[in-house]
């Protein structure tokens, strides 16, 4: 476990296993430990990088805020923070807003993704969600072990910034990632639930769809949440496994 600083924010992070990178992102309220399973089964096989997210658990301070671009944000300052550690061509994997930061960064920085890996993210935010949206984000779903997690900040406060980022967001078109798939030139796996009604089937396949290496996958969990690592963690890891292994994943290049 090491702290390092990157472009003015505290970075903490462990590593585990042996074997080419791997970066493991978090979503919205966790911590990298959120993701440890996940990371012990994949250690086997790659080396994987656990970071909290900046601003998030111990990588503060500066502690966590939601402004309009906090993807883009998260995504430069984990860039950079490859960059620090001098990690090239790492597989990319991340959860939910994780996720999105998944997408991002083979946009931000193609030079340092080998591959590009997502699940409860689909690079885009449907403004008629906002209201659904805005009704389950509420101060409940802070407990204590979340807020256990980020200490020294207001974490009740969190659902509510958040919602109010994605309805801005989503209000001026709603676009993440989406716009720029074209230009993703590594292997992209993109996962969702059938039933993660923040992140629409028919949005992935339509990210996908954009996404501009020809070695792209799509992959709906039927009758799956949000959490698919979790829900359905079986088909999860075998999905994931696969692709790493596939001649893309493994070369870390696009199949003619």
């Amino acid at each position: 476990m090491q702290t390092l600083q990157v472009s003015g924010q505290t970075l903490f992070y462990e590593t585990l296993g042996a074997g080419d990178p791997l970066l493991l992102i978090h979503g919205f309220a966790q911590v990298g430990r959120d993701l440890h399973l996940l990371a012990r089964a994949l250690a086997a096989n790659y080396t994987v990088i656990l970071p909290d997210v900046p601003g998030y658990g111990r990588s503060a301070p500066p502690f966590r805020t939601f402004p309009a671009d906090f993807y883009q944000r998260d995504a430069a300052l984990l860039g950079a923070f490859l960059d620090s550690i001098g990690q090239k061509k790492v597989h990319i994997l991340g959860f939910s807003d994780g996720g999105e930061i998944a997408l991002l960064l083979p946009i931000a920085r193609p030079d340092l993704c080998r591959t590009a890996i997502a699940w409860g993210a689909v690079g885009s935010f449907d403004r008629a969600l906002c209201g659904q949206v805005r009704r389950r984000m509420t101060v409940s779903t802070i407990d204590d072990g979340i807020r256990s997690r980020h200490p020294g900040q207001n974490t009740d406060a969190w659902p509510d910034q958040w919602v109010d980022t994605f309805c801005a967001i989503a209000a001026a078109g709603g676009d993440v990632s989406l716009s720029r798939a074209p230009e993703i030139a590594c292997p992209v796996l993109l996962m969702d639930g059938s039933n993660d009604a923040l992140n629409p089937a028919v949005d992935g396949q339509r990210f996908i769809d954009a996404v501009g290496c020809p070695h792209k996958r799509f992959e709906v969990f039927a009758g799956a949440g949000h959490y698919l690592h979790t829900e359905q963690p079986a088909r999860f890891i075998r999905l994931v496994r696969e692709f790493l292994r596939s001649p893309a994943g493994a070369e870390g290049r696009t199949l003619e």
